[in-house]
């Protein structure tokens, strides 16, 4: 091999080192930016509220006009004022699952003279645990943001949350109600034959 092969061959490996490095340097600057990022993102984030829905005994809230209240019994988790309705248990494990992770990001400067909705909450949630009772109050929807106010009985600062939060207490006992299956269905009707025949 040449000289000058042997120069040009070395010029080009070091050329390729070189951009391997910046690629792995940048590649290295922005994974520690993301989780830099991440880090403020959790710091920024208030909780409202946080418990493992096995911890949880009771839940009651307010949806147009009506207040449902659940409670757990032999393991079980009824409608307090129809304990004969069958709960879909694994649907409710799953809203206890997300009602029990709330945060914001928000907390409200707020002005004196200001209403806020508290006087008349649009919604107030009362969770029962192991550990004890505690409550959320909505207030008024703040129309421009498209947020509601709201504050735990832990504190009474005021905090903005997502809709998707006040939404997530939109329910009634049929949305928890479990499903007929198809071996409940034809047992029903094979129960009706027989009565029919005798």
């Amino acid at each position: 091999m040449q000289k000058k092969q042997v120069i040009q061959f070395a010029v080009l490996l070091l050329v390729i080192l070189a951009l391997s490095g910046a690629y792995f340097g940048i590649r290295s600057y922005n994974s520690k930016q993301e989780e830099q990022k991440k880090r403020q993102e959790e710091a920024s984030e208030i909780t409202l509220t946080s418990f493992q829905p096995e911890s949880v005994t009771a839940i009651s809230y307010d949806y147009n006009g009506t207040r449902y209240s659940f409670i757990l019994e032999d393991d079980q988790w009824k409608d307090k004022e129809n304990t004969e309705i069958t709960l879909d248990q694994d649907a409710f494990q799953q809203f206890l699952k997300t009602a029990g992770s709330m945060t914001s990001d928000t907390q409200v400067q707020t002005q004196e003279g200001e209403d806020y909705g508290f006087d008349t909450p649009s919604r107030v949630v009362t969770i029962t645990t192991t550990s004890g009772t505690s409550s959320l109050t909505f207030g008024m929807k703040n129309e421009m943001l498209e947020q509601y106010y709201v504050k735990t009985s832990e504190s009474s600062k005021i905090y903005l949350v997502d809709s998707q939060i006040y939404t997530t207490f939109d329910k009634t006992t049929d949305d928890f109600k479990k499903a007929e299956t198809d071996s409940e269905t034809d047992s029903d009707t094979d129960a009706e034959t027989d009565l029919d025949e005798s």
